[in-house]
C-alpha cells in the first residue's frame, strides 16, 4: 500500500470514527433533553437515518464496499448472539414497564435470531460449511425482526394506541441506547452480509 492509499484510509476511518461520535453524542442528548419523549416520530427517525447514511455511502464509495467484503462473516453473524439480552423486555413487562405485545414480540423475536446466530456464527469461524441459503434465510429473520419491533414500538407510544403501559420507557435513558444506536449498528451489520452474499453469488456466476 502505497503512503497516499494508507493517508487516505487513515482518514476515512478518522471521517467515520467522528461521525460515529457524533451520532452517540447526539442520541444521549436528545434522550437526555426529552425530545424522544415528546416527539414520537423522533425514535423511527433516530433508527434510520444512520442506517440510511450508510447504505447511501456503500453504494456511493468503493472503498468502503471493499472494506465491508473483506470483514469475517462469522464475526459479523455471531455478534448477533448478543440478541439474547432481548429477554429482558421480558423482564420489563413483568414489571409493568413495557406492554406485553411489544415486549413478547421483540424479546422473542431477538432471542431466536440469536440462537441462529450463535450455530451459524461457530460454523462459519470454525470454518464449516454453511449455505447461502441458510445464511440468507437467518439474515433475512433477523433483520424482519427489528422492523416488527420498532414497528410496535413505534405504534404503542402513549400517543398512538399505547395505553396505560407503553413503550414511552424506551425513549428514555439508558433503553433509548437500545433503538437509537444497538439496533442500527444490527442492521447495518445484516447489510453487510446480504451484500457479502450478493458479491458471492456475483463471482459464482461469472466464473468460467
Amino acid at each position: 500500500m502505497t503512503t497516499l492509499a494508507m493517508q487516505n484510509r487513515e482518514c476515512r476511518i478518522r471521517a467515520w470514527s467522528l461521525l460515529v461520535l457524533v451520532w452517540i453524542a447526539g442520541t444521549v442528548v436528545l434522550s437526555a433533553s426529552g425530545a424522544l419523549e415528546e416527539y414520537d416520530l423522533l425514535m423511527p427517525v433516530m433508527i434510520l437515518l444512520p442506517v440510511a447514511v450508510f447504505a447511501v455511502a456503500l453504494h456511493r464509495s468503493p472503498a468502503l464496499r471493499a472494506t465491508a467484503l473483506s470483514l469475517d462473516t462469522g464475526i459479523l453473524v455471531i455478534l448477533h448472539s448478543w440478541r439474547v439480552l432481548g429477554l429482558g423486555f421480558l423482564l420489563l413487562y413483568a414489571h409493568d414497564i413495557l406492554p406485553g405485545l411489544f415486549a413478547w414480540l421483540a424479546g422473542v423475536g431477538d432471542t431466536l435470531a440469536a440462537l441462529g446466530a450463535t450455530v451459524i456464527g461457530i460454523k462459519l469461524l470454525r470454518g464449516d460449511a454453511v449455505s447461502a441459503r441458510t445464511l440468507k434465510a437467518w439474515n433475512s429473520f433477523g433483520l424482519l425482526d427489528f422492523f416488527i419491533a420498532v414497528s410496535a414500538g413505534t405504534a404503542l407510544r402513549s400517543a398512538w394506541l399505547g395505553g396505560g403501559i407503553n413503550t414511552d420507557a424506551m425513549a428514555s435513558l439508558p433503553l433509548s441506547l437500545i433503538p437509537t444506536l444497538i439496533v442500527p449498528a444490527y442492521v447495518i451489520t445484516h447489510l453487510i452480509i446480504f451484500l457479502q452474499l450478493r458479491n458471492k453469488q456475483q463471482v459464482r456466476s461469472a466464473a468460467p
